[in-house]
């Protein structure tokens, strides 16, 4: 199904439950004309924060999807981190992995691989990025998240997949 490492403790988790919940935000994004990635963070089976890309909304290049979950997910976020995971329909981009990172969020879950920013390599080459780390786990319904890039953003899906306009 997916490609990387998930930890043990997330064996039993429905995945593509909640990947879906991600591909609806990145719907909505796609629909508003925004970038379509969607995001949210789970926290004990259950959904405590949903984010997507709001560029134009805000008038702000760093309000992407992963970054507005976190900035969503509040106290509860705040105070049971050691047991989020954050579910993200694009694989997370330098900016996104490093605000993760910084939030102790342990587990990555992303759907869509990202040729561009290989964040894998920051991961693997970094030990202060791999201590914090405890999944990072990509493909799980890559086909949907695709679909959606293909819908609103063909242009950047094919920058995605092949790294040139």
């Amino acid at each position: 199904m997916g490609s990387g490492e998930l930890a043990a403790e997330l064996s039993g988790l429905d995945l593509e439950k909640f990947m879906r919940e991600a591909l609806a935000e990145a719907e909505a994004a796609g629909e508003a004309d925004e970038f379509p990635i969607g995001a949210v963070v789970i926290l004990d089976g259950e959904v405590i924060a949903r984010g997507r890309a709001r560029h134009n909304e805000y008038r702000n290049q760093i309000r992407h999807a992963e970054l507005n979950a976190l900035l969503e997910g509040g106290e509860k976020l705040f105070t049971d981190y050691k047991r989020a995971i954050l579910f993200t329909t694009v694989e997370p981009c330098p900016m996104c992995l490093g605000a993760i990172v910084m939030a102790d969020i342990p587990h990555i879950i992303f759907a869509k691989h990202d040729q561009v920013v290989l964040s894998k390599l920051s991961l693997e080459n970094n030990p202060y990025i791999r201590r914090h780390i405890k999944s990072y786990y990509g493909g799980v319904l890559e086909e949907e998240s695709t679909r959606i890039l293909a819908k609103y953003r063909p242009k950047e899906l094919k920058y995605l997949e092949k790294g040139s306009w």
